[in-house]
């Protein structure tokens, strides 16, 4: 015979409406109350807490950087060495390339250290490597060689203007069968400069009718009509004959250089670029630097508020859950609390335990990951400041809420949905739904899926000996009283 139930286990968890009411109205107060006090600290540490969530992804991007910088001198400047190596890895320190105007920075340390410099002469307008195209120097020494014979023309010309030791080095670089080291093109170099530098060679006839390669541009209807305005067009500049006009009325060896730069780039136009100024090709060593982007003026205000609502919503949260367990447990009979206190303290380290893997182990992997795909695609990745907060937020939310599966496999077999013989049988299924779940709640890469559903696999495990192991409880109604 069933045994007569307690009167008095109805007397702590039975209120009237009104008093439940009246306890709501007092719960949402104090809710409201703490989670103000939580946002006031919230706001306090806002900018410390988006410092904190931007370190897994700036340390994801030094990674990137680095190995970028890595590569990236590998192509450009040979091997890299230790010493390189140590430079980028240690001292995170990235090389960057630089065009210097090697003219203007003799001018510049001439006019600030006469003393110390003295008369640095380096023109803006001498050849360097940088002017020959592909195999052009081996081209042009031959092109030189080869116009000895010839007269009336402006290689003949060339050849004529060279004294007796550059005629020689100009006929051992042309008899050259293999490509020409850059030692050699650097002789052919101080041939060209010293060309350069010579005032016949523009004044001369072959040399004199030539003109600038802007004058020979085709004119086209567009041009026409802009010069019917008065404006002036690439197709009726001519820049070689305005040096010209210049250099007669007031003679500069500076523009004269210029000017037989210019020609010379014209008659070996198969060999040398077209003329420009006299630049050294360097690199600098700089420091990795992390910056994120704010398309929005209110971008980065907006991101503060955000930061500041979720840190004093986290401090409130203890505050917040006790005011509305106080208000939930008014209306549970005890056998019904005891499973609170047992299960609620469980869920909650679950929650943080798959928060803290994914902040702590998940980020770093699944980030390089993505990045690798930048490489790939020689693409620039400068994260929006907006953007990576969500993501950063969004990933240890998912695993937390991912790892309360051996809980509501608890939940489900103790209300008698799922037995224990079927979580054991369909654990084939069940790796498929955790492998699915895991793709919704993490970002679309396979790293991150993986991440999350290899822990859900052994969680799984860990709710099947939840399952058979955790005590059921028993209600104290659960027999029926017949008088």
């Amino acid at each position: 015979m069933a045994k007569k139930p307690n009167d008095d286990l109805f007397e702590k968890s039975t209120m009237t409406f009104g008093e439940h009411l009246e306890e709501l109205r007092v719960c949402l107060f104090r809710g409201v109350i703490g989670l103000a006090l939580g946002c006031v600290i919230g706001f306090a540490i806002a900018n410390h807490v988006v410092r904190f969530f931007q370190s897994p992804l700036e340390r994801a991007m030094e990674k990137y950087y680095l190995r970028t910088a890595l590569e990236d001198f590998d192509k450009q400047y040979g091997e890299v060495t230790y010493e390189v190596e140590r430079m980028i890895r240690d001292e995170k320190l990235v090389p960057e390339s630089m065009q210097i105007d090697a003219g203007r920075l003799a001018q510049a340390l001439n006019l600030h250290y006469p003393e110390q410099i003295g008369s640095l002469n380096i023109s803006a307008y001498w050849f360097t490597l940088g002017d020959f195209l592909s195999d052009g120097a081996q081209r042009l020494c031959k092109a030189l060689f080869d116009a000895k014979n010839e007269s009336g023309t402006p290689e003949a010309t060339c050849w004529k203007l060279l004294d007796d030791d550059e005629r020689k080095i100009v006929q051992s670089l042309a008899k050259s069968a293999e490509a020409l080291t850059p030692e050699q093109q650097g002789e052919l170099l101080q041939v060209l400069n010293s060309l350069a530098g010579k005032r016949e060679l523009h004044e001369s006839p072959e040399f004199a009718k030539l003109r600038g390669f802007d004058a020979d541009l085709t004119q086209t209807l567009f041009d026409k009509v802009w010069q019917f305005f008065g404006y002036e067009t690439a197709a009726t500049s001519d820049t070689v004959g305005q040096i010209r006009t210049a250099l007669v009325e007031n003679f500069d060896p500076e523009q004269s250089r210029r000017l037989n730069k210019l020609l010379l780039a014209r008659v070996y136009s198969g060999d040398l670029k077209k003329a420009r100024v006299n630049v050294l090709p360097l690199f600098a060593w700089r420091p990795v630097k992390i910056r994120f982007q704010s398309l929005k003026a209110e971008e980065p205000f907006m991101v503060w508020m955000k930061a500041a609502v979720i840190t004093g919503l986290v401090f409130a949260s203890p505050y917040l859950i006790l005011q509305i367990w106080l208000f939930v447990a008014a209306g549970l009979y005890p056998h019904e609390k005891n499973y609170v206190y047992l299960y609620f303290p469980i869920s909650i380290l679950l929650f943080v335990g798959g928060a803290a893997l994914a902040f702590v182990f998940v980020f770093d992997p699944v980030l390089s990951f993505l990045f690798t795909f930048n490489r790939g695609m020689n693409a620039e990745f400068e994260p929006r400041i907006g953007e990576w907060l969500s993501f950063v937020l969004i990933l240890p939310l998912g695993f937390g809420i991912s790892f309360q599966l051996p809980l509501v496999m608890l939940f489900l077999n103790r209300i008698g949905v799922a037995s224990l013989e079927f979580y054991i049988q369909q654990w084939r299924v069940a790796i498929l739904i955790i492998c699915v779940v895991s793709m919704v709640l993490t970002p679309a890469d396979p790293i991150s899926m993986l991440l999350m559903a290899v822990p859900l696999c052994f969680l799984y495990v860990l709710g099947i000996f939840m399952c058979k192991y955790m005590p059921s409880g028993k209600s104290p109604f659960a027999e029926a009283y017949e008088p």
